[in-house]
């Protein structure tokens, strides 16, 4: 949605420069992730505010100047008035058509294919599939958000957990062993080719991980 606003790509430009942090480059890079990603935040609430709201407040428009043309013809800057009114409802219905489209990860149906009712429906169902509202442990309920997450925590532990136990012997074994130029080929470094041709393969709506930026920020 925010790759459709006019200016968009030279404002993130601008942010990605201007944040300066010293470091390892992952950790200027997280850094910066982290910093960019309160930047949009703000930014998205003062240029979008709710979609929802201004695609209403346009069609509104809209309406008042089709009933204007019923009592009355309209002027030149009325008739203007009522083509923009118009354009920013496009504009609008288009933006939350992409924003749920993307929310609800059904990547297999195009932009402009007008299911802004479906887009909805999954995005509702992957956040009640996402919900954990009750997990059984060792034969107990637990209910409280608290208990649920320490309990899922401690199961984790107690599976990870090495006791010490008897552990199978690996001594006697024969295996497939790669010769020495395929081991060197595998700890070759990528080029930055390899890198953005992966990246540009990959789909635009994806998120690499949970920072939360898709590919196409990437």
């Amino acid at each position: 949605m925010w790759l459709k606003e006019k200016g968009f790509r030279d404002l993130l430009k601008g942010w990605w420069q201007s944040l300066r942090f010293n470091g390892s480059f992952s950790f200027i890079l997280v850094e910066k992730l982290k910093a960019l990603k309160a930047i949009l935040k703000s930014w998205n609430k003062d240029v979008f505010g709710k979609v929802g709201v201004n695609k209403k407040l346009a069609l509104d428009k809209v309406a008042f100047w089709d009933a204007q043309e019923k009592l009355r013809p309209l002027s030149m800057e009325e008739l203007e008035a009522r083509k923009e009114a118009k354009r920013d409802f496009e504009k609008w219905a288009l933006m939350e058509e992409v924003s749920w489209r993307q929310k609800s990860r059904e990547v297999w149906l195009r932009e402009g294919d007008r299911n802004t009712g479906f887009f909805h429906k999954m995005a509702n169902s992957h956040r009640r599939r996402n919900c954990l509202s009750k997990i059984k442990i060792n034969g107990t309920w637990l209910t409280e958000e608290q208990e649920i997450k320490g309990g899922v925590v401690g199961a984790f532990k107690d599976l990870l957990t090495d006791l010490g136990d008897w552990h199978p012997s690996m001594e006697g074994l024969d295996f497939n062993r790669i010769d020495v130029e395929e081991a060197a080929r595998l700890e070759e470094v990528f080029s930055e080719e390899e890198v953005f041709s992966a990246l540009s393969d990959l789909n635009g709506d994806k998120a690499l991980g949970p920072d939360g930026f898709p590919l196409s920020f990437w």
